[in-house]
């Protein structure tokens, strides 16, 4: 296992922007689009911590998603935050953070299960991949 020392002191950012589309008739952005915008820097994170082809011999779901909105989210850009929190035995837990002018407007979690392609069965994660996420993975402070 890693010490602490080897995990990310930060988390994986990338600025993305919402779309005029994105906006809903109260004139702020649609919470499904919020959490379709975590999603994309959830998976821009993956691709950056895993590299290609680590997937080759099992896949993934989501197992479970949850998104807070703080305070409302406007057209225009928007700054992702992605870390790992949590890793377990078949899963791993990502964690998101929406900010805009500096502060965080949204927040959630992604519960990420790997899967055996035969079986669709959950599969223990392999030491290529628990080695990737443990140093994506930073202490969840929220």
């Amino acid at each position: 296992m890693n010490s602490d020392r080897d995990r990310a002191s930060t988390p994986f950012t990338v600025e993305m922007y919402f779309r005029w589309s994105d906006q809903d008739p109260n004139g702020h952005i649609n919470n499904a689009r919020a959490v379709t915008q975590m999603e994309e820097a959830r998976v821009r994170a993956t691709r950056t911590w895993l590299g290609p082809g680590i997937y080759a011999d099992s896949s993934r779901v989501v197992r479970a998603l949850n998104a807070v909105f703080d305070k409302e989210l406007v057209y225009g850009p928007v700054t992702g935050r992605v870390w790992v929190s949590r890793i377990g035995r078949t899963s791993y837990t990502v964690s998101h953070e929406l900010l805009q002018d500096g502060e965080v407007r949204a927040y959630g979690d992604a519960v990420i299960v790997v899967l055996d392609p035969e079986s669709r069965r959950p599969a223990p994660l392999t030491g290529s991949i628990r080695a990737a996420l443990e140093q994506a993975r930073l202490n969840d402070e929220r």
